[in-house]
């Protein structure tokens, strides 16, 4: 025997007496079992802490409704302690394979705890594909993510059971039949409780409904533990319906035919602008005397010179744009993330002749719309990177009279090299929060209570931007209204904006401090939480065109986004349109709002139940829109563009 051999054999018997008693033997049967009441008892701490972050700000009697039935811990548990063990056998470490638990289960915690605190929303598995987005958008506009005792609490915990088991439990187990058996084991485990908890029987067992809302699908969600919550939305990330045949919903498609645009009718050029976070809070009930509204004098009266307006409700509330974009864009009422050409309206539009183009003042790698925008049709769009700098200057994102001013630029660019007719689509920046609750940045004084408050500094900040924009808007108007060609303009607002004063207020306690009721328990306040407008307006040219006197607009119908592009093509009296639209326009008039936060609009009711005569109709709704996104219908147009 080497020298060297004999010195590591001495080593191992000289070993201090306390290590190996720490230690088993290696090889032995009970080291294993020694490495698993470690993992366990460093995973139900793991656990115990993600369930303590699940609920955040909400109503903190949500985490005595875990307890009352231990079925919720236990599945929560089982998903990460099974997590662990596949990667324990695979692994051999014990302190390596918890230290990436641990990081998987409290990434997943600590995003749903912050995304809810800023936006009342529930981190959901497609999120994580927008994480380099969130992560922008926090650290450009401010938000301050503290860590609280509770979120140090489960970082220290966790780093601290690494240390410990890596003193503990430092045997690697060689490669060998009872390893690959562990493996099996394990993974066999895992996809037990997987079954269990996805399926019916441990959806009811894990019903936590007694304190709670059950109006609020964020509480709802927070109501199951976030792991398990979480771990069922990577199921439903796809966007399949359950039963969902292609063949079907191919021929539920063909019931309808594409129809052509009046071949003999003048096209009007359209254009569309989502603004964000815009909202009419004048709408809502309000403390009395307590805010002056004049802020809204420009957009009113841009709305009673319009020919429609009505309630669009969104599916966001302080974030999401991508969403009431792309569900106007498309028609379907659950967008997915694209990575190729997709059909949408903008495709049957160029079909019909039109040149689409828009443009929007941040980057282009934002919500992927480099690419998505490609893949939904349009033929030129432009961001932050294609210039919008040299405008607004390199620290700042562009404000709408610089947004405004490149839309007219393109839109005379077009005109200068044809007569097709046009549709633009851009999507502001302005008014993206946070508000300041610290001091007001806006000329304008309309909090009339507490005004130096947090509360009303944020209001405040809020409708003085609100005037500024619609300001801005006037100008865009008033080019559009100077044109000698028909000109349709579209604007809406994509969700309402979180105003509030800290942390643990992003979202609605400025709306809260004026008596503003945006309660998701009532059906009022579930309107009030998510609804914006849209605004139909025309210029001279189109109301000729189509025969529209001058006089108060009509009141348009309460819809989703998905809806919109249907009351538009109603507007432009343009018949029945796309086959895919004609079948939205049957829904619409089954499910005016169909939110994706769990409520339904039908027989004139808000509720969170489909009437049983119409839950035939709901299903052909969900296997058009996955068919509408999964089988792309112009490649013709594609491959001249």
């Amino acid at each position: 025997m080497s020298n060297r051999k004999k010195a590591t054999k001495h080593t191992r018997q000289e070993a201090p007496l306390a290590l190996r008693k720490r230690i088993p033997e290696r090889g032995k049967f009970g080291f294993v079992l020694w490495n698993l009441f470690l993992l366990l008892i460093a995973c139900a701490v793991l656990t115990w802490f993600t369930l303590r972050l699940s609920y955040s700000n909400l109503n903190p009697e949500i985490w005595l409704g875990y307890w009352e039935d231990l079925w919720i811990p236990a599945v929560n548990f089982m998903l990460i302690f099974s997590f662990c063990l596949v990667l324990f056998a695979l692994l051999g470490r014990a302190w390596l394979a918890y230290l990436l638990t641990a990081l998987v289960a409290l990434g997943i915690a600590l995003g749903n705890y912050y995304l809810i605190i800023i936006r009342t929303d529930a981190l959901q598995f497609q999120d994580i594909i927008c994480l380099p987005e969130a992560l922008a958008i926090t650290g450009e506009q401010g938000y301050e993510l503290k860590l609280t005792p509770m979120v140090l609490g489960a970082l220290a915990a966790a780093l601290g059971f690494t240390a410990l088991l890596a003193v503990l439990s430092r045997w690697r187990p060689r490669w060998s039949l009872w390893r690959v058996t562990g493996i099996a084991l394990a993974a066999a485990i895992l996809t037990g409780v997987l079954c269990f908890g996805l399926n019916e029987p441990g959806v009811a067992l894990t019903k936590n409904y007694e304190h709670i809302d059950t109006w609020s699908v964020t509480e709802i969600y927070a109501s199951r533990g976030v792991i398990y919550s979480f771990t069922r939305t990577i199921f439903t990330a796809s966007g399949k319906p359950s039963g969902y045949s292609k063949q079907e919903a191919e021929a539920l498609l063909n019931a309808y035919a594409d129809e052509e645009l009046p071949a003999e009718a003048v096209k009007p050029d359209i254009f569309v602008v989502m603004r964000e976070s815009y909202a009419d809070l004048s709408e809502l009930k309000s403390d009395e005397g307590a805010i002056d509204f004049s802020c809204y004098d420009d957009y009113h009266a841009l709305r009673n010179e319009s020919v429609l307006w009505g309630n669009l409700v969104t599916n966001g509330f302080g974030g999401n744009t991508k969403d009431a974009e792309r569900c106007f864009l498309t028609g379907n009422y659950l967008p997915r993330d694209w990575r190729r050409p997709v059909n949408s309206y903008v495709w049957y539009l160029k079909s019909q002749g039109y040149r689409a183009e828009g443009a929007h003042p941040f980057n282009g790698w934002f919500y992927n719309r480099l690419n998505v925008n490609r893949y939904l049709g349009f033929d030129d769009y432009r961001f932050r990177e294609d210039g919008f700098d040299t405008l607004s200057g390199p620290d700042t994102v562009a404000d709408d009279d610089v947004l405004y001013d490149v839309i007219m630029e393109q839109y005379q660019s077009h005109l200068a090299q044809s007569s097709a007719p046009y549709f633009s689509f851009s999507v502001t920046y302005e008014g993206h929060g946070p508000y300041s609750y610290t001091q007001n940045r806006y000329s304008g004084r309309y909090v009339l209570r507490n005004a130096a408050q947090s509360n009303g500094f944020a209001m405040n900040n809020y409708l003085g931007c609100c005037a500024k924009r619609d300001a801005e808007m006037k100008v865009l108007v008033d080019f559009l209204r100077s044109s000698e060609r028909p000109i349709v303009l579209l604007t809406f607002g994509d969700h309402k904006a979180t105003l509030g004063t800290d942390i643990n207020n992003y979202t609605t306690a400025a709306y809260a401090a004026y008596g503003m009721d945006l309660d998701l328990s009532t059906e009022e306040g579930f309107f009030n939480y998510y609804s914006t407008d849209y605004v139909i307006w025309m210029n001279d040219a189109a109301r000729r065109l189509y025969g529209v006197p001058e006089g108060e607009p009509r009141s348009g119908p309460t819809i989703s986004p998905c809806y919109l592009m249907n009351v538009l093509f109603d507007t432009l009296d343009w018949g029945k349109g796309p086959a895919y639209l004609q079948a939205m326009g049957d829904m619409l008039e089954s499910f005016p709002v169909y939110s994706t936060k769990g409520r339904v609009s039908a027989d004139g009711k808000l509720g969170t139940v489909i009437p049983g005569p119409l839950v035939e109709q709901y299903h052909q709704m969900q296997a058009l829109s996955y068919y509408w996104q999964t089988n792309f219908l112009y490649d013709e147009i594609n491959e001249t563009q």
